[in-house]
């Protein structure tokens, strides 16, 4: 075969793999940009809400940095948490794995000692003894094999002590890092707990002028109708923006087989029921308050991409989730987030913490439900109450 009918035999071959790598290559490309779209029309949906209603109060601008630097210090926190008590686990390990190596050198230890007293109870001169007193070269040559065995196996005993010794300086080297790291852990956590409790005096500090600026019932129902006119041209605008910037990955199925088998997003009691009166009764709630402790985990409900993660005044820390078929799921009021803006999820997925973000006093989550942009009563769609334990995915 001539070098020219080789090289294009291998281009022929090579060609499909090359063009799929370029065809895959393209396709990263263009999701990225897509996701890279979406971000920047949800920065700015925030800006349009600022101007919605003219110049950002100084207060609630303060609040939301305030909030947000909570919810990372919170989330430090409970990876400084994670890790130490990862760091305890492999402690407890290599604690087991080095008594079982100390047993190991015991038992080869007290064989060892058992052979060498043996050994020299029989003297240094016994095989040649043996040797000079045997007339058969049969029974000599089995006694020399059998001598041979004895020796071989101290031998590979004192190897095998050696080992474990070298075994057990390892384990001692880690116990040592690990601890010293657990130790390191430690500091950083107390560092980060001091800097949460300075965080939430301030949060304590900005609530308090926060309330004084909602005297009235008007003050208050005002706050409260802007707040949820800035909710429901987020999630239009959302659904504006998905409807421009086609999904990246395969299109989200509807949720809607689901009604009645969702797993609430977190274990509580129902605070807030949908509809419930508000403000003197000029207002109805749109969605449900699930009253739970801080710090608690919140779960997705169902297959979807977050669409939004940010700080919206009123709803405090807010996770948006597209389940596809004009179907959302809205999660406020949280601690921390752990999602972003593009990410995919599935039913179950830690998406976030319970807190009371958005100026609250008291820690829940607050859950809406929508289609096509309207909120629904959520109560209906889920299996049992929210006390219910969690069902697998």
């Amino acid at each position: 075969m001539t070098a020219t009918r080789l090289f294009l035999l291998l281009a022929l071959m090579t060609s499909p793999v090359i063009t799929g790598l370029a065809a895959d290559s393209g396709k990263v490309a263009e999701q990225a940009e897509r996701l890279q779209q979406l971000r920047t029309r949800i920065g700015e949906l925030k800006n349009e809400l600022v101007s919605m209603h003219g110049r950002k109060n100084a207060l609630d601008a303060e609040l939301e940095k305030t909030e947000k630097e909570f919810g990372a210090v919170a989330s430090e926190l409970r990876r400084l948490d994670r890790k130490i008590g990862q760091s305890r686990t492999r402690l407890d390990e290599l604690g087991r794995e080095r008594e079982e190596s100390r047993k190991n050198l015991q038992a080869v230890q007290v064989i060892l000692a058992r052979e060498l007293r043996s050994a020299y109870a029989m003297g240094q001169q016994q095989q040649v003894k043996l040797l000079l007193n045997q007339d058969d070269p049969t029974a000599i040559a089995r006694l020399m094999t059998y001598y041979g065995y004895l020796s071989r196996a101290r031998a590979d005993r004192i190897r095998g002590i050696t080992s474990v010794l070298d075994e057990l300086a390892l384990i001692e080297q880690q116990v040592s890092e690990q601890k010293s790291g657990l130790e390191k852990l430690k500091d950083e956590k107390v560092a980060e707990a001091d800097r949460l409790e300075h965080v939430q005096s301030n949060r304590k500090q900005l609530l308090v002028r926060l309330q004084a600026q909602l005297r009235k019932k008007s003050d208050e129902l005002a706050a409260l109708q802007r707040d949820e006119k800035n909710l429901q041209h987020l999630v239009d605008s959302l659904r504006r923006a998905l409807r421009d910037i086609p999904p990246s990955t395969a299109p989200l199925k509807s949720i809607s087989p689901l009604k009645g088998k969702l797993v609430w997003p977190v274990q509580g009691r129902i605070g807030i029921p949908f509809g419930a009166v508000q403000a003197d009764g000029k207002l109805r709630s749109r969605g449900v308050l699930v009253s739970a402790p801080a710090g608690a985990d919140v779960h997705a409900i169902a297959r979807g991409q977050v669409v939004f993660a940010d700080w919206l005044r009123g709803f405090g820390l807010l996770l948006i989730i597209d389940h596809g078929k004009g179907y959302m799921s809205l999660y406020g009021y949280n601690r921390s987030l752990f999602k972003e803006v593009g990410d995919r999820v599935v039913a179950g997925d830690l998406i976030a913490t319970v807190g009371d973000s958005g100026g609250r006093e008291r820690t829940g989550l607050y859950l809406e439900l929508r289609k096509n942009g309207r909120p629904f009563d959520p109560a209906p769609w889920f299996a049992g109450k929210p006390t219910a334990l969690r069902a697998g995915d």
